[in-house]
């Protein structure tokens, strides 16, 4: 159990950092892999959250 915590606990961390990577990326040049890097990783982080929110109730 405390393992699958901290495995969830590091994918959303991992899925947040591409979140923030993907914003950043939309105030340079690739400004268009930005925007679909933010749509992509903001889905996946909250696919893990509800996952993690499931295992938990």
């Amino acid at each position: 159990m405390n393992k699958n915590k901290s495995s969830s606990n590091l994918g959303l961390i991992i899925r947040s950092i591409g979140l923030i990577a993907g914003i950043g990326l939309l105030f340079t040049e690739s400004w268009l892999i930005g925007v679909f890097g933010s749509i992509a990783s903001f889905g996946i982080a909250y696919k893990g959250y509800q996952d993690s929110k499931e295992s938990k109730g």
